[in-house]
């Protein structure tokens, strides 16, 4: 890949994470059958994330745990896209959608980006604003502010999965609905299982 590919790739990526905000139909009426080589961009960054934070959760910057750590985080987190995307792909089957792979692993990888930011933000948060957070004007202002952002990029998960189920499966409301009433509670299983291992408090989906 040359160096053109990869700026190429890089200004399409920022140009749609951007799009997922300002104009997100739009937006993701065109990424799902876009270049899946953007995909690269959304994984390295999560890798990044997850060898930056390793430092933080194991307090040591022992270079071999760090890697194994953050390794096994960045495993699992590809493991539970590549399940999430086939899932999708079993629904969209189920409830008579479309099942192009590309698409679906197009749409559920942007998807993360909100995902990313909230936990490297948290994460950023952690150190400079460690918690117990005092009970002043300060800290309760910070406190709102985090929520209000939480809830923001909540939002904007919430609407990139709706879009996903939309563009890339190609569901109308009623099916969208259906396959929500199946997608959730697996999610909500799965989630619980790697609080239970260990993995993930939060789940990185």
């Amino acid at each position: 890949m040359t160096i053109n590919n990869i700026l190429h790739l890089l200004i399409s990526f920022l140009k749609n994470v951007w799009g997922s905000i300002q104009s997100p139909y739009a937006t993701y009426r065109k990424i799902v059958s876009e270049d899946p080589y953007q995909l690269l961009i959304i994984f390295s960054l999560i890798a990044g994330y997850f060898f930056l934070v390793s430092p933080l959760k194991l307090h040591t910057l022992h270079p071999f745990l760090l890697t194994i750590n953050a390794s096994r985080l960045f495993t699992t987190v590809i493991a539970l896209y590549l399940g999430i995307c086939f899932l999708l792909l079993g629904l969209g089957k189920m409830f008579g959608g479309t099942q192009e792979l590309r698409g679906v692993l197009m749409a559920w990888g942007y998807s993360l980006v909100p995902t990313l930011v909230w936990f490297f933000t948290t994460s950023v948060m952690y150190v400079f604003l460690p918690p117990p957070r005092t009970e002043t004007i300060l800290g309760r202002g910070f406190s709102l502010l985090y929520l209000t952002f939480s809830l923001s990029l909540f939002f904007w998960k919430g609407l990139l999965y709706y879009l996903t189920l939309r563009f890339a499966l190609k569901f109308d409301l009623k099916k969208i609905i259906l396959a929500s009433l199946v997608f959730f509670p697996l999610l909500g299983v799965t989630s619980y299982f790697l609080y239970i291992l260990g993995i993930f408090k939060v789940p990185f989906v």
